[in-house]
């Protein structure tokens, strides 16, 4: 389905959306220093909010029980659903095309791994990276089950590419992600099978070391990774994840790993 087509769906057009009807329930200063500051943080590093584009953000965090909870006459409260529709799609699209032009492999084995963006291994993604999105979910009288993380997740994912684009997008589920899917390659897990070789070859404390440059839009990684501390692997890449890979990879070529 081509996103022109989403866009006429959700009726939105471009990287703008329809404004809501009736009269919006304004942001309270608390919440919005609160998604803005889960938003600044690393994965996300999105820093410069315009005033116009902050209501999607809040948006994405909004579940629908919250949005209908209000007793009549009430605001308007916009809940996540339709950016969770558009969310989904940028996700699963953006993983697709990265398996597609990283990995040589066949439809079948693309399509298993795209199973990382199933809800329950969304929620345990945004919980186990502690992401916050968790923390940050608006709702009444609700308990916060893997689904409802799960949309919001991916709500955000929409929020993200309506106000920032596709490459920014894209860049924030890597930095998310790229462990996740390369996990699923024996061959290119390099951190797993160096964490396998040390313990079995009784090698000492693995310990990785990290730190950032660059602006938080745009960061460069650098990873440092030690044994028995002594230091066997350094590299640098444009995610947390990736720097630490290559810094495995350094690691197990001098232990004789490979």
């Amino acid at each position: 389905m081509r996103l022109s087509t989403i866009w006429k769906k959700l009726g939105i057009g471009g990287h703008s959306e329809q404004k809501p009807s009736g009269c919006p329930e304004p942001v309270s200063r608390d919440r919005e220093a609160e998604v803005r500051a889960l938003l600044a943080r690393p994965p996300f590093g999105i820093t410069g909010i315009a005033d116009a584009a902050f209501p999607l953000y809040d948006r994405a965090l909004t579940h629908r029980s919250y949005a209908n909870g209000g007793e009549y006459p009430a605001a308007v409260v916009d809940d996540n659903e339709r950016l969770e529709f558009l969310g989904n799609y940028i996700l699963d699209f953006i993983i697709a095309d990265h398996l597609y032009g990283e990995y040589e492999l066949p439809p079948g084995e693309m399509n298993r791994r795209l199973q990382v963006t199933r809800n329950t291994k969304l929620a345990e993604i945004v919980r186990g990276q502690g992401l916050g999105i968790d923390g940050a979910i608006r709702r009444r009288g609700l308990a916060l089950t893997d689904s409802i993380i799960a949309d919001a997740f991916e709500a955000l994912i929409g929020a993200i590419y309506l106000d920032r684009g596709l490459t920014v997008a894209r860049e924030v589920v890597l930095a998310i992600f790229e462990e996740e899917i390369a996990g699923c390659d024996v061959h290119r897990n390099y951190r797993g099978r160096l964490q396998e070789y040390v313990a079995r070859e009784n090698l000492g404390e693995l310990e990785y070391a990290f730190r950032q440059t660059g602006p938080g839009s745009s960061p460069v990684w650098a990873a440092r990774v030690a044994v028995g501390g002594n230091l066997l692997g350094e590299g640098e890449g444009r995610t947390k994840q990736g720097a630490a890979m290559l810094a495995a990879k350094e690691a197990l070529g001098r232990l004789g790993g490979r």
